[in-house]
């Protein structure tokens, strides 16, 4: 399986955080990297904290690996320790090529996934994943205009991504699409997440609003209590 469908999943194993049944079956369909992260503080070697605790994180990640095994899924787990847990996981990313990053919600059934459209600008690797993930979920294609005068814009947008998906084996019933205008568009994809048990997301470089409010895909997780997969981009100019 190539990396451009592979996915990280980082679990907080020692706070309690799970993967639910549900989002472990759709995960089945993609090359999974299992990261059991625990997150130190400064003053904290992490040799210190690998010796004390990573035998009970093994053991919990054991369980999920065997929960992916089950649903036939591909996963390699892996344990870190870390100061800055965020950088870490691009860190890992990019070492191993992975296509995307999940941010963990709890997702009791996922029959339906919400793909925002920013721009025509990375939708193909935001398409290949959807493509690879969706067995016979529905697929909302979703975009916020930011005025009326580029409605139409945003029309050809969606009719182009829903072409895409549909040229790789998604049923045309099984795609629905949804424009709102609105100049706060990460309130309108939270809104719009609600609804649906995953939001697949292309990544964008932070704004002053991501660095004081947080990164878009951990605004979109805490308000829709979804979970969100962010999709890499722009991956060969990567720093």
């Amino acid at each position: 399986m190539s990396n451009e469908t592979s996915v990280l999943v980082p679990v907080a194993v020692l706070q309690g955080e799970a993967l639910s049944e549900a989002l472990v079956d759709l995960l089945s369909s993609v090359e999974v990297t299992l990261l059991g992260y625990h997150e130190i503080p400064d003053q904290t070697a992490t040799e210190q904290a690998h010796d004390q605790f990573n035998e009970q994180m093994q053991r919990k990640l054991d369980e999920y690996v065997d929960l992916f095994e089950t649903h036939d899924g591909t996963v390699t787990p892996r344990t870190v320790f870390t100061h800055d847990a965020p950088e870490t996981f691009k860190r890992i990313a990019i070492e191993a090529d992975i296509g995307a990053i999940l941010v963990t919600n709890p997702a009791p059934a996922i029959d339906r996934v919400l793909v925002p459209i920013r721009g025509p600008v990375n939708l193909d690797p935001i398409l290949t994943m959807t493509s690879a993930l969706v067995d016979d979920a529905d697929i909302v294609l979703f975009h916020a205009a930011p005025s009326d005068e580029k409605r139409a814009d945003g029309e050809d947008l969606l009719s182009t991504a829903a072409a895409q998906l549909e040229a790789g084996g998604v049923g045309p019933e099984r795609i629905d699409r949804q424009l709102t205008v609105s100049d706060a568009p990460i309130r309108a994809i939270s809104d719009a997440a609600t609804t649906t048990g995953l939001v697949v997301i292309g990544e964008k470089e932070p704004s002053v609003v991501d660095i004081i409010f947080g990164d878009a895909a951990d605004r979109i997780a805490e308000a829709s209590a979804s979970p969100v997969l962010v999709v890499r981009t722009n991956r060969p100019d990567e720093d």
